[in-house]
Protein backbone atom coordinates (compact mmCIF):
# COMPACT_ATOMS: atom_id res chain seq x y z
CA UNK A 1 0.00 0.00 0.00
CA UNK A 2 1.27 3.41 -1.00
CA UNK A 3 1.56 6.45 1.25
CA UNK A 4 -1.80 8.16 1.78
CA UNK A 5 -2.75 11.29 -0.09
CA UNK A 6 -0.89 14.10 1.66
CA UNK A 7 -2.55 17.24 2.94
CA UNK A 8 -0.28 19.39 0.76
CA UNK A 9 -1.33 17.58 -2.42
CA UNK A 10 -5.01 17.54 -1.39
CA UNK A 11 -4.95 21.26 -0.62
CA UNK A 12 -3.19 22.00 -3.91
CA UNK A 13 -5.90 20.18 -5.85
CA UNK A 14 -8.66 22.00 -3.97
CA UNK A 15 -7.03 25.36 -4.48
CA UNK A 16 -6.57 24.67 -8.22
CA UNK A 17 -10.27 23.81 -8.57
CA UNK A 18 -11.36 26.93 -6.72
CA UNK A 19 -9.09 29.12 -8.85
CA UNK A 20 -10.33 27.54 -12.09
CA UNK A 21 -13.94 28.00 -11.02
CA UNK A 22 -13.44 31.64 -10.12
CA UNK A 23 -11.78 32.25 -13.51
CA UNK A 24 -15.01 31.25 -15.22
CA UNK A 25 -17.33 32.92 -12.72
CA UNK A 26 -18.50 29.75 -10.98
CA UNK A 27 -18.88 29.49 -7.22
CA UNK A 28 -18.16 25.98 -5.99
CA UNK A 29 -17.21 23.81 -3.09
CA UNK A 30 -14.37 21.34 -3.54
CA UNK A 31 -13.72 18.39 -1.27
CA UNK A 32 -10.69 16.11 -1.38
CA UNK A 33 -10.81 12.84 0.52
CA UNK A 34 -8.32 10.09 1.27
CA UNK A 35 -8.66 6.50 0.07
CA UNK A 36 -11.24 5.65 2.74
CA UNK A 37 -13.46 8.61 1.86
CA UNK A 38 -12.55 10.68 4.93
CA UNK A 39 -12.39 14.42 4.19
CA UNK A 40 -8.88 15.91 4.06
CA UNK A 41 -9.72 19.32 2.60
CA UNK A 42 -12.94 21.25 2.08
CA UNK A 43 -12.88 24.67 0.43
CA UNK A 44 -16.17 26.45 -0.18
CA UNK A 45 -16.29 29.69 -2.11
CA UNK A 46 -18.40 32.64 -1.01
CA UNK A 47 -22.05 32.01 -1.73
CA UNK A 48 -21.93 28.21 -1.91
CA UNK A 49 -24.79 26.74 0.08
CA UNK A 50 -25.10 23.53 2.07
CA UNK A 51 -26.21 21.49 -0.95
CA UNK A 52 -23.03 22.38 -2.85
CA UNK A 53 -20.94 21.42 0.17
CA UNK A 54 -22.69 18.09 0.72
CA UNK A 55 -22.72 17.08 -2.94
CA UNK A 56 -18.99 17.84 -3.23
CA UNK A 57 -18.29 15.64 -0.20
CA UNK A 58 -20.39 12.78 -1.51
CA UNK A 59 -18.88 12.98 -5.01
CA UNK A 60 -15.35 12.85 -3.58
CA UNK A 61 -16.33 9.91 -1.37
CA UNK A 62 -17.93 8.07 -4.30
CA UNK A 63 -14.87 8.51 -6.52
CA UNK A 64 -12.50 7.35 -3.77
CA UNK A 65 -14.38 4.26 -2.60
CA UNK A 66 -15.52 3.07 -6.02
CA UNK A 67 -12.32 3.96 -7.86
CA UNK A 68 -14.28 5.40 -10.76
CA UNK A 69 -15.49 8.79 -11.87
CA UNK A 70 -18.92 9.68 -10.57
CA UNK A 71 -20.11 9.92 -14.18
CA UNK A 72 -19.10 6.29 -14.73
CA UNK A 73 -20.68 5.36 -11.40
CA UNK A 74 -23.93 7.06 -12.51
CA UNK A 75 -23.99 4.83 -15.60
CA UNK A 76 -23.36 1.76 -13.44
CA UNK A 77 -26.08 2.73 -10.98
CA UNK A 78 -28.68 2.94 -13.76
CA UNK A 79 -27.68 -0.38 -15.36
CA UNK A 80 -30.67 -2.76 -15.21
CA UNK A 81 -28.38 -5.44 -13.70
CA UNK A 82 -28.06 -3.23 -10.61
CA UNK A 83 -31.83 -2.92 -10.07
CA UNK A 84 -31.91 -5.54 -7.30
CA UNK A 85 -29.45 -3.59 -5.13
CA UNK A 86 -28.68 -0.12 -6.47
CA UNK A 87 -25.24 0.68 -5.03
CA UNK A 88 -26.14 4.24 -4.04
CA UNK A 89 -29.01 2.86 -1.98
CA UNK A 90 -26.79 0.26 -0.31
CA UNK A 91 -24.35 3.01 0.76
CA UNK A 92 -26.21 6.30 1.20
CA UNK A 93 -23.00 8.32 0.93
CA UNK A 94 -22.55 7.38 -2.74
CA UNK A 95 -23.77 9.96 -5.24
CA UNK A 96 -24.25 8.94 -8.89
CA UNK A 97 -23.87 12.34 -10.58
CA UNK A 98 -21.01 14.04 -12.46
CA UNK A 99 -18.33 15.98 -10.59
CA UNK A 100 -16.13 13.41 -8.87
CA UNK A 101 -12.74 12.04 -9.90
CA UNK A 102 -10.67 9.34 -8.19
CA UNK A 103 -7.06 10.22 -7.37
CA UNK A 104 -5.03 7.37 -8.86
CA UNK A 105 -1.26 6.90 -8.77
CA UNK A 106 0.89 5.47 -11.57
CA UNK A 107 0.45 1.84 -10.54
CA UNK A 108 -3.34 2.16 -10.54
CA UNK A 109 -3.88 2.41 -6.79
CA UNK A 110 -6.68 4.77 -5.75
CA UNK A 111 -5.47 7.03 -2.95
CA UNK A 112 -8.35 9.50 -2.77
CA UNK A 113 -11.07 11.39 -4.53
CA UNK A 114 -11.94 14.93 -5.61
CA UNK A 115 -15.51 16.19 -5.63
CA UNK A 116 -16.94 19.47 -6.86
CA UNK A 117 -20.40 20.80 -6.00
CA UNK A 118 -22.25 24.04 -6.51
CA UNK A 119 -22.36 24.44 -10.28
CA UNK A 120 -24.06 22.29 -12.93
CA UNK A 121 -22.90 18.71 -13.47
CA UNK A 122 -20.81 19.43 -16.56
CA UNK A 123 -19.01 22.33 -14.87
CA UNK A 124 -18.47 20.33 -11.67
CA UNK A 125 -17.03 17.47 -13.71
CA UNK A 126 -14.74 19.71 -15.78
CA UNK A 127 -13.40 21.41 -12.64
CA UNK A 128 -12.78 18.06 -10.93
CA UNK A 129 -10.72 16.98 -13.94
CA UNK A 130 -8.78 20.26 -13.81
CA UNK A 131 -8.07 19.75 -10.10
CA UNK A 132 -6.83 16.24 -10.78
CA UNK A 133 -4.62 17.40 -13.65
CA UNK A 134 -3.08 20.04 -11.37
CA UNK A 135 -1.62 17.34 -9.10
CA UNK A 136 -0.85 14.57 -11.59
CA UNK A 137 2.92 15.23 -11.51
CA UNK A 138 2.93 15.03 -7.71
CA UNK A 139 1.45 11.52 -7.58
CA UNK A 140 4.36 9.52 -9.00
Amino acid sequence: MREPLTYAIAYGAAEAALKAARAEGARICVVVVGRSGITKVLLGDDGVGPIGVETARRKAYTAAVTGMTTSAFAALATDPAMAAAPPHLVDGHLLPVPGGQPVVVDDGEVIGGIGIGGADGATDDRLAVAALKSITGLLA
